[in-house]
């Protein structure tokens, strides 16, 4: 068993960045199945990001692309959607499965999120899921204070992650521990103080239980 470091009840990470996208460039011919038991969650975390026709969305780590082409029904065609993922080939089944709903109002970018590659105060909403989730703790600030950055003052952010309801151990983890590949490299995190200690405001916390579902949080802030 792997001996990982606990932070306010959160392992830390033992995988590098090219691990990271080793494990998701492997994943992205069988992601898909994940939406099944992360779907209802996203549904939820959309509800609450109240996206507007005109705001102006950056989505982080796109994944296959089922939450952006959902962001792309409810924007004007004429209005620009971003997305960034660090997987190239995720990139490209966004791209596919985008192009094939029939929208071209969108930009997608290979990336790090720990630098993104946007203005300061661009976006009105940021939604990023299931990525803080598997990097380490101290990069979840840096990318914190990245999002910050982008949004707009007064902009949302919607973060959905794999979690637990408090900071006591569970079994999920006692499996990471054993192979930290297993859930995709992910783990149970606990987002709302790093969130606040960003500069946040407005912090709010979901853990919706769903039947067969992954154990996640939604937790929504603005700038």
């Amino acid at each position: 068993m792997t001996e990982q470091k606990t932070q306010n009840g959160v392992i830390e990470v033992p995988l590098k960045v090219n691990q990271i996208r080793k494990i998701y460039d492997f994943a992205s011919y069988f992601y898909s199945l994940a939406n099944i038991i992360e779907g209802k969650h996203h549904s939820r975390a959309l509800e609450l990001a109240r996206i507007q026709p005109n705001d102006k969305v950056l989505e982080v780590a796109v994944g296959l692309g089922y939450t952006f082409s959902k962001i792309l029904k409810k924007v004007d065609k004429d209005n620009i959607v971003h997305g960034i993922d660090l997987s190239p080939k995720m990139l490209g089944k966004t791209r596919k499965l985008a192009t094939k709903n029939g929208f071209t109002n969108f930009e997608l970018k290979e990336g790090d999120t720990r630098k993104l590659p946007y203005p300061d105060e661009t976006f009105d909403i940021l939604y990023n899921s299931y990525m803080l989730d598997l990097i380490p703790l101290a990069d979840i600030t840096v990318v914190l204070k990245e999002f910050y950055r982008v949004l707009k003052n007064g902009g949302k952010l919607v973060l959905v992650n794999f979690s637990k309801k408090d900071s006591s151990p569970v079994f999920a983890e006692t499996l990471y521990k054993l192979s930290p590949a297993m859930w995709f490299g992910c783990r149970p995190i606990l987002t709302e103080s790093y969130v606040k200690e960003t500069g946040f405001k407005d912090v709010k916390r979901e853990v919706p239980k769903f039947f067969f579902s992954l154990p996640s949080e939604i937790v929504t802030a603005t700038k």
